[in-house]
């Protein structure tokens, strides 16, 4: 009678769940009861747990907070108790009494689902995970590569809004402002890629507005090749932006920040279910931001709303729909200051704008995404995505051109107007999971992608007007600009993709992977000017991309690996036989260590690199103004990253980054750099402590720097250079309780003088960086 009455307690304490999610979860369970602990856990995960409400009787669960899987939530929650879990189906565990020896029960194996890459409610600088290196998410020692995390818990401490905030404190990246409205973004010599969720997107990062960063969850960013899933496009790495999703729990924030030079901005987020079961989920993120710049005259409002919806199909189907919407309007944006035309810089102050009030820009971005994604029973994914992505870009201004006469503090002022949009599809779709050989686990990645843009343009110049004191911008007239120029070009590529990892021995990891890709690009004159046919540009048909990697796991917690990668760029330069020269190739070997301590809450790696740019164009001497696959450019250095939680209450990312660029093989620049722009030695650095005393309870101060070595410019712009300097941040804030809190940043906290934007031209680029400013964020969170 006894043994079936717990029988029953075992059956009527199951706590059927309504949609079992393998992925992570925000969770929220205050220690109490285990058995009400385990119930909570059900509801908020969607698992099925079966357990003797009997046996559990007396047992109690410290609680749990944060964004786990069922099953790392199961083994914390049952975490010093005398129980443990087994899975007995997908999305179905049975909790039982620890054994008391090895033959109380047979043994039984519980394969893990892989961990979620997803920082939002982690309270973490040290991320679980990162999807920009294989689609599915990998731990940082799973990915042969140099890779760094800005997670939501770093970019809400430091008060980041927008990309270039992020980028600019990632290690190995060079984040240089192109004007007041978007910037450039360079990692190992070269100016960096992007892909949105996952979906490469050639040549989409610098030089375009991005959206900003209240509507991501992480930014990813891979430094070297990203070839085998991205196509063509430079070697120096690829940037992800990912997304945040609907959460199951519903949770709304608002920020309103009041800062330096009437910088105002606010902030709405709101997340949660749509129904009782969960299975229909959303998210709306609206911003809003009005601001003046450290310089005169100039003034910047943009507005975003964002709109996510998640539906769960099935338990194991989810159909994800994102739009969004973000306008900018730029009154008086500059590009910087010119520079004499002898190569010195402008002998002015820090506030100094020198061109006309009325010019403008302004930017309206709409994109339209969505992904399907199913998970199999055999732990393999299928997953694709597609989003279209509109810009539209108008400007109209003057600019110097020539640079200043330093005598006379004059210069010739070019004036121009001009409409831009571009057209951009990408689609994604791979089917990634495990496979069983010779009596090993594998893993293994197959997928296809493609990725297009349209361009069209129409613009019109105005006579330039010479003689202007740069002190007297406001002296040169708008003028009424004709449009006689307009054109329209396309560029797409699509391609195979494929990645096999093999478990050679228990510690011993062999990748291998390669992708097939076609490029096409044409062009055209379109109206106002005299319409012509579609010309044919760089193309590459059937090019291979191979990969390779080696990972030795030395310890459980550390790792060393060698990898090779590669990417390619079409060319049209020609030989003198008529054939077009084969496409430049970036090839990449790297060798480093990685390393997970304090029970994964710090990940560290150290990373030696090598990247030879092969096949340039080079001039052949026998033949003028034709040309050689010959020409070759070298970028080496080496860095290292520290990232997490180092102690208790103390949140730490810093990175060091060596790089050096040199000219091989070039007619005129063998030896010299490649760029000089790009600083020897860079250092960021940030750290972040919560008081848990009483008598600081409430309390976290931050603080940290971005430093960089001394830097100059090219050819006739050498005599420029920019001394190494340390730009040093601090934050600090106070938590009331669980709803409200206030943050003050500082930027810039000693008010160092610097150059921001390198050297690169006497007509503009050669911009200070912002002075010391300080921005206040009230968050009201329920």
């Amino acid at each position: 009678m006894k043994k079936m009455m717990g029988m029953v307690a075992l059956v009527t304490a199951a706590v059927a769940g309504n949609s079992w999610a393998q992925g992570a979860r925000t969770l929220d369970l205050a220690p109490q009861p285990l058995a009400e602990a385990l119930q909570g856990l059900a509801g908020q995960t969607g698992i099925q747990i079966l357990f003797d409400a009997a046996e559990l009787q007396s047992a109690r669960s410290r609680g749990l907070q944060g964004s786990l899987t069922p099953e790392a939530a199961l083994q914390k929650l049952l975490q010093d108790t005398d129980f443990v879990f087994h899975s007995t189906a997908p999305g179905s565990y049975v909790i039982q009494r620890r054994p008391r020896n090895s033959q109380t029960l047979p043994e039984v194996v519980v394969r893990a689902p892989r961990p979620s890459a997803q920082s939002e409610g982690s309270g973490t600088y040290a991320a679980a995970a990162a999807t920009v290196a294989g689609r599915i998410p990998l731990t940082m020692r799973e990915i042969p590569h140099s890779v760094s995390v800005v997670t939501r818990q770093q970019m809400d401490d430091q008060g980041m809004v927008n990309l270039w905030d992020a980028l600019n404190q990632t290690t190995g990246v060079t984040a240089v402002p192109n004007d007041s409205t978007q910037s450039q973004y360079n990692a190992r010599g070269y100016g960096l890629g992007v892909m949105y969720d996952g979906v490469p997107a050639a040549g989409a990062l610098s030089g375009y507005q991005q959206f900003d960063l209240p509507i991501y969850d992480r930014v990813e960013v891979l430094r070297g090749p990203a070839g085998l899933l991205q196509g063509s496009d430079n070697p120096s790495g690829a940037v992800n932006l990912v997304r945040k999703r609907g959460q199951d729990t519903f949770k709304s924030d608002l920020k309103v920040s009041l800062g330096s030079w009437n910088n105002r901005r606010t902030e709405v987020d709101i997340t949660g279910p749509f129904d009782t079961e969960k299975r229909i989920r959303g998210r709306l993120v609206v911003s809003q931001q009005d601001r003046e710049f450290f310089y005169a005259r100039t003034k910047d409002s943009k507005s975003l709303v964002y709109g996510n919806l998640d539906v769960d199909l099935s338990s194991a189907t989810t159909l994800s729909v994102f739009l969004t919407v973000q306008d900018a309007e730029t009154h008086v944006p500059t590009s910087g200051l010119p520079a004499y035309s002898n190569g010195q810089y402008l002998n002015v102050p820090r506030s100094t704008n020198v061109l006309p009030d009325w010019n403008r820009t302004t930017w309206h971005t709409e994109e339209l995404a969505a992904s399907l994604e199913h998970r199999l029973e055999n732990q393999w994914t299928a997953k694709a995505t597609a989003y279209r992505r509109n810009q539209s870009q108008f400007f109209k201004d003057s600019y110097v051109t020539g640079g200043v006469n330093p005598l006379t503090n004059k210069a010739s002022y070019a004036r121009r107007e001009a409409d831009y949009d571009y057209y951009r599809d990408g689609v994604d779709a791979f089917l990634s999971g495990p496979f069983d050989l010779l009596g090993r686990r594998h893993q293994a990645l197959v997928g296809v992608n493609y990725d297009r843009l349209r361009t069209s343009y129409a613009r019109g110049t105005a006579s330039t007007v010479n003689g202007v004191s740069i002190f007297d911008p406001n002296s040169i007239p708008e003028p009424t600009v004709n449009y006689t120029l307009g054109g329209e070009s396309v560029s797409y590529q699509h391609g195979t993709y494929g990645q096999l990892r093999l478990s050679l021995t228990d510690p011993l990891t062999m990748i291998v992977g390669g992708r097939y890709t076609d490029y096409f690009y044409k062009s055209r004159s379109t109206a106002p000017a005299v319409p012509t046919a579609w010309q044919p540009g760089a193309t590459a048909r059937g090019e291979f991309t191979p990969y390779g990697a080696l990972i030795y796991d030395v310890t459980a917690h550390a790792s060393l690996y060698t990898s090779y990668s590669d990417i390619f760029i079409p060319q049209t330069a020609k030989r003198y036989d008529g054939s077009v020269l084969e496409p430049r190739v970036g090839k990449q070997h790297e060798i480093g260590a990685k390393g997970e301590f304090l029970d994964g809450k710090v990940n560290a790696n150290l990373a030696i690199f090598q990247i030879r740019d092969v096949n340039r164009s080079f001039e052949d001497p026998d033949h003028p103004t034709f040309y050689l696959a010959a020409g070759e450019v070298e970028s080496k250095g080496w860095e290292t990253e520290v990232t997490g939680k180092v102690a208790k209450g103390l949140d730490l990312t810093a990175g060091y980054t060596n790089l050096q660029t040199k000219y091989l093989k070039d007619k005129t620049n063998t030896g010299k750099a490649f760029s000089n722009w790009y600083p020897r030695h860079t250092l960021k650095l940030w750290a972040n402590y919560r008081f848990a005393d009483d008598a600081g309870a409430g309390w976290n101060v931050g603080a940290g720097l971005v430093g960089s070595s001394r830097y100059k410019g090219n050819g006739t712009l050498d005599t420029m250079a920019q001394g190494g300097y340390a730009v040093v941040n601090a934050a600090i804030g106070y938590r009331f309780n669980k709803s409200y809190s206030l943050s003050l940043n500082a930027y810039n906290l000693f008010d160092r003088v610097y150059h921001s934007s390198g050297v690169r031209s006497v007509n503009s680029y050669n911009g200070y960086g912002d002075p010391r400013n300080f921005m206040l964020t009230f968050q009201a969170s329920y």
